[in-house]
């Protein structure tokens, strides 16, 4: 389907926004001649996923400005780190997805921007963490804490985020908040262990796969759009909508991610394309190859993962049999079944203005590149 042109079919494929079954438009992978230019007026995706944060533009500056403000610091260089890591840019989707869910419950109170806040700290002490772990140089197309300040530094700046989140929490009086980040983050650290213990293993179980994306990525979004709906006081139904909905986001929005890593370059993506493999992160692309590939390639692709990961040819290779086979096309189709799974969660929630924009962002969602 994508043949040596993924993000020209993936932008076709953003045509087909508001359709309830995914319409990819399929190209030759062997064709002798390439396929043309994007022609005048398709949609950009970067410029979809802007717009669709317009609602909540000026909540997301506002949190902008207060977020060192939330912060202690006691020395210079810890202000240059924080200063670093959290002028990084990224279109703070957690807490827009936070705004967006107070806003169908009509919630803007004194816990609005500090739990908003809370969102973005808990994902960005993650990604501290992460990247001190995967030995990272490149995030949002910048160099990252620890290539800049060490990895002692990555670390604590990340344990200071993480605490800064939790008095933010407890300032709130719910513990029912804290208890549903604290699941969350519990989550999260679970789900990083079992994705160590899961590296450049070529049987790496769908089933487990799946299991990470949703420790590491699908529960922090359930609990940020939950958060609006604790805060917001709002009955249980109505709690448990907004987490399956936002759940359901996360498990899409990574699913995305892992496709991109084999459809683009790193300017496309923010952070270096083809990590995955190197970094011996078995994604969804590589695990569906198992359902289409002879006894033979099999193999090889075995041997790649296990011994050869680290050779920039060998994890071409992977990448062309990924183009051959589609693989990115259906991990993309069960990216749209999992967004499709959080319209329905979503749809239990009174039809507004509101309910729509936080469908059209998650929508949106699908078709970011950076």
């Amino acid at each position: 389907m994508f043949g040596a042109h993924p993000l020209h079919v993936l932008r076709l494929w953003a045509l087909e926004l508001g359709d309830d079954t995914l319409q990819v438009q399929t190209k030759n992978p062997h064709a002798s001649k390439p396929l043309p230019e994007l022609p005048f007026g398709l949609p950009d995706p970067a410029l979809m996923l802007k717009q669709a944060l317009e609602p909540v533009e000026s909540d997301l500056h506002e949190l902008n400005h207060r977020f060192l403000g939330y912060i202690p610091t006691e020395t210079e260089r810890c202000r240059q780190i924080l200063d670093h890591v959290m002028n990084a840019g990224g279109k703070r989707i957690r807490p827009a997805l936070f705004f967006m869910s107070c806003r169908i419950l009509g919630y803007r109170g004194d816990h609005y921007f500090p739990v908003g806040a809370v969102t973005e700290f808990v994902h960005t002490a993650s990604l501290l963490h992460d990247d001190v772990i995967d030995h990272s140089t490149l995030r949002r197309s910048r160099p990252t804490a620890n290539s800049l300040y060490g990895d002692t530094s990555g670390v604590l700046i990340g344990d200071l985020i993480y605490a800064t989140a939790s008095a933010m929490m407890a300032a709130t009086g719910s513990t029912e908040l804290g208890g549903a980040f604290a699941y969350a983050i519990q989550h999260m650290s679970s789900g990083e262990l079992l994705q160590l213990e899961s590296l450049y293993n070529p049987h790496l179980p769908e089933s487990v796969y799946f299991r990470i994306l949703k420790c590491k990525t699908a529960m922090l979004i359930g609990a940020c759009c939950q958060a609006s709906a604790i805060i917001a006081k709002a009955p249980d139904p109505i709690k448990q909508a907004l987490h399956r909905f936002g759940h359901d986001v996360g498990m899409a929005f990574q699913l995305i991610d892992d496709a991109l890593d084999y459809a683009s370059d790193s300017e496309q993506l923010g952070k270096s394309a083809l990590a995955d493999l190197p970094e011996g992160k078995v994604t969804l692309p590589v695990i569906l190859l198992r359902q289409k590939l002879p006894s033979s390639q099999l193999y090889e692709v075995e041997e790649i993962i296990s011994k050869h990961a680290s050779d920039p040819t060998a994890v071409k290779r992977i990448q062309t049999l990924v183009m051959e086979h589609d693989t990115i096309g259906m991990t993309l189709a069960k990216a749209q079944s999992f967004t499709q799974s959080a319209m329905e969660s979503l749809y239990q929630l009174p039809a507004t203005p509101a309910r729509d924009m936080l469908e059209n962002l998650a929508q949106k969602l699908l078709f970011r590149f950076h």
